[in-house]
């Protein structure tokens, strides 16, 4: 119920609840003045009548002064009639004599009604106080009882009662008991209350007049009005989502006037916000770079356009997803274990990572990893940022293989050879074994690039490099030295024979023709041979003896080798 009553107010309007609350006020103190003047009006009216009973009582106490004076106290008739008479007047209940000890004992038993009845009766006789009780009788005018005593000097009077009887000064001698009905006062009572009624009937429907026009005045004109023109903005704003709108300022109500500055304020920060927002939309969307957001328990909660287009991946596949599905399992638990502690103590990290995309290639990425955290510290957001840098690897590889390789025939450079052969010294000397060094010239081949051209001279030294690489064993290396020489290390030869055997068979393989431009072409080598550490004690002097013993072969009609 009392919930009901809440939702009931919450409902009302602003104009309403204020002319509740002032009409229920007005009642209130209505009540509490009504509740005041009539305790007034009760008390000057109970007052009254406890003087109309005590002048009853002493109307009784004087006639038996009379009947005492006379001496006609003695006969019972006397003081029944007494009575009776006084009964007679308007307002009379009751009326009751009670005889003190002393009166008793001379004039003897008396009426019924002069007998002590009740305690107020007793208490009167021993304090000589007088004494009200209000009496309400079931169904019945209320009654107003008044006890008032016999004191000898004080209310009998004349000296007859002194000389006739033994009477004490001072002295209780009884008490006169009035009770009288209260409907005279009651009556007048309900009229006064009659007429505040009707009197606050009056003002209040006047007054309710007066404040509704206050109210509307008040509220309306000045607040209603106001707000619901603030409303209206606000509700324009919303509808037509144009944030260029803005609420017209009252500069006649201050109040309502602080409220649009207020509003228009709150629109222009929204305003920047949202403008904020769309230039960050049109930033995630149009990144290049994959961005992938998560929440706290590292659940995906937002992936760009570049996203789908590197992993494959549609927003609804993979949000509320652990990122863990692009995983390509090639990094440890460490990696990813050193990973999150970075992200955790320093609010980020950056690396190389393999991923797998959702056709299952496995590609690697270079990623982002910073943490979002609002006013108070706390990480409300994991932001991972990504490329495919499959082409810059790819990049990096070519850029190393020219490096070290020559892009005709695919063969290791000079430097690469240069490092391997002095790699092959050092071990050859550490293990005492000895190293070969092939230095091999093709035998006219200026004439073949002059005849045929020089496509035709370099498919020649693709295919040449090829019966090379057929002819050596895996850890041996073939060098290509720029233009027709070729240069062949053996490392780890066991005598002068193993290495006369790989010359012969690099001479034997090249008599077979190589089919160039649907050509047969037959070429030659001539081929100088060194030794470490027979020949040559370093590399650059086993090149220098290779050389000279190339030479040699060629003075001696090519196609053949020679030793150092």
């Amino acid at each position: 119920m009392i919930g009901g009553i809440r939702k009931r107010w919450r409902s009302l309007g602003v104009q309403q609840k204020l002319h509740i609350l002032i009409q229920g006020s007005l009642i209130v103190i209505f009540f509490v003045s009504m509740e005041w003047v009539l305790g007034r009006f009760e008390e000057q009216i109970m007052a009254s009548a406890e003087v109309r009973a005590e002048e009853t009582a002493d109307g009784l106490i004087n006639g038996m002064n009379m009947l005492m004076l006379t001496g006609a106290i003695i006969n019972p008739d006397n003081r029944k009639l007494l009575l009776s008479k006084m009964r007679q007047s308007e307002g009379i209940h009751e009326l009751r004599i009670i005889r003190g000890k002393s009166v008793a004992a001379q004039f003897g038993k008396g009426l019924p009604e002069e007998q002590p009845v009740d305690d107020l009766d007793r208490e009167v006789l021993e304090t000589g106080k007088t004494r009200f009780k209000r009496i309400d009788v079931a169904g019945g005018a209320p009654l107003l009882r008044v006890v008032v005593p016999f004191i000898a000097q004080e209310n009998f009077r004349g000296t007859n009662c002194l000389s006739c009887h033994v009477v004490e000064a001072g002295s209780v001698n009884g008490v006169a008991s009035v009770v009288i009905d209260l409907s005279k006062e009651e009556s007048e009572l309900q009229s006064v209350k009659n007429w505040l009624w009707a009197g606050h009937i009056a003002i209040q429907i006047f007054l309710s007049i007066i404040i509704s026009w206050f109210v509307r005045v008040l509220i309306v004109k000045h607040i209603a009005e106001p707000v619901k023109k603030l409303q209206t903005a606000m509700t324009e704003i919303q509808r037509e989502h144009d944030l260029s709108k803005r609420a017209d300022v009252d500069e006649a109500n201050p109040d309502i006037g602080e409220m649009a500055r207020a509003f228009n304020a709150l629109v222009d920060n929204l305003e920047h916000a949202t403008e904020r927002l769309e230039l960050f939309g049109k930033m995630f969307h149009g990144s290049g770079e994959a961005i992938l957001i998560t929440d706290t328990d590292r659940n995906i909660v937002a992936v760009n356009p570049a996203f789908t287009e590197i992993t494959g991946y549609e927003p609804h596949e993979v949000v509320g997803k652990n990122p863990n599905v692009l995983s390509s399992g090639k990094q440890t638990p460490d990696f990813y274990q050193t990973m999150w502690a970075s992200i955790n103590e320093a609010g980020q990290w950056q690396g190389e990572i393999w991923n797998r995309r959702k056709s299952g290639e496995v590609y690697p990425e270079w990623l982002s990893i910073g943490v979002v955290k609002n006013g108070k510290g706390e990480v409300i957001n994991y932001i991972s940022l990504f490329s495919d840098i499959t082409e810059r690897k790819a990049a990096e590889q070519k850029i190393e293989f020219l490096a070290h390789y020559d892009a005709l025939t695919r063969l290791p450079n000079r430097a690469l050879f240069a490092d391997r052969l002095k790699l092959a010294l050092i071990a050859a000397d550490r293990h005492e074994k000895k190293v070969a060094l092939l230095f091999l010239d093709l035998d006219k081949f200026k004439t073949i690039n002059d005849t045929m051209g020089h496509l035709a001279g370099d498919m020649l030294l693709q295919s040449v490099a090829e019966r090379l690489r057929s002819c050596v064993r895996e850890s041996d290396t073939i060098c290509r030295q720029g233009g027709d020489e070729f240069m062949i290390l053996l490392s780890e030869v066991g005598s002068k024979e193993q290495v006369e055997n790989v010359a012969k068979k690099i001479i034997a393989a090249m008599v077979v023709p190589h089919r160039i431009a649907e050509q047969e072409i037959v070429v030659t080598f001539s081929v100088g041979i060194s030794l470490f550490p027979d020949n040559a004690g370093d590399s650059e002097a086993m090149v220098r003896c290779a050389d000279d013993a190339m030479y040699r072969a060629k003075e001696r009609g090519r196609n053949n080798y020679q030793f150092c």
